[in-house]
């Protein structure tokens, strides 16, 4: 979808309707996240390149710093929690729509059942039992286990290079998708959708 819309001529002058729809509700979550998080930011006028950062956060790093997070839970959360909010008296399986309007023109429309939109706002949430050291541990018990040791020797003799086994290997022990040898100190906040997904977040 990105790829379309970038690769668009630079003098298209007409609207551009997609309909999204997935079977997995993870992706399905991640989608809409992204796109109103995207949406809001824009409309902010957040620069391009600090949008695009923290949307690759967002979907790939298992710790984002607090102001992201809290950027998220503002801009995004928000727009979730007053759907809900409308919907508390609904039955769980009912359907329920949503447009948002922005002000760059743009339009997004999701279509959920009561319990997905109840399960949507879950993805921002992270439980306050678990703090950082606590989800780096339950993360490193599933990505660092022992006896997985052979799998990932062998996944990463397949690497064209030392250096890319070496990444991949700090990306396995911290979770981060950056640059080797970026600082990581802001990334202090466990990110609740990447654990979710991942089946971390417990």
């Amino acid at each position: 979808m990105v790829k379309t819309i970038t690769h668009l001529p630079q003098d298209y002058a007409h609207g551009v309707q997609i309909t999204i729809n997935d079977r997995e509700f993870q992706v399905v979550a991640r989608n809409v996240i992204l796109l109103l998080y995207g949406f809001t930011s824009i409309d902010d006028e957040q620069p391009t390149l600090h949008i695009a950062e923290a949307l690759i956060h967002t979907w790939y790093s298992a710790f984002l710093p607090a102001s992201l997070l809290s950027s998220l839970r503002s801009r995004v959360g928000s727009l979730i929690n007053a759907v809900c909010t409308g919907i508390s008296n609904k039955a769980p399986e009912s359907v329920h729509k949503k447009t948002w309007k922005f002000r760059s023109g743009s339009t997004l429309r999701l279509s959920l059942q009561k319990q997905d939109w109840l399960r949507l706002e879950r993805y921002l949430q992270v439980p306050k039992h678990l703090d950082f050291n606590e989800a780096r541990k339950i993360r490193s018990v599933i990505v660092l286990a022992p006896e997985r040791v052979d799998y990932r020797e062998r996944w990463y003799y397949k690497d064209a290079s030392p250096s890319m086994r070496l990444a991949k290997q700090r990306f396995r022990e911290d979770g981060l998708l950056l640059p080797f040898g970026h600082p990581r100190v802001e990334f202090d906040t466990p990110n609740p959708y990447v654990l979710l997904v991942s089946n971390l977040l417990i």
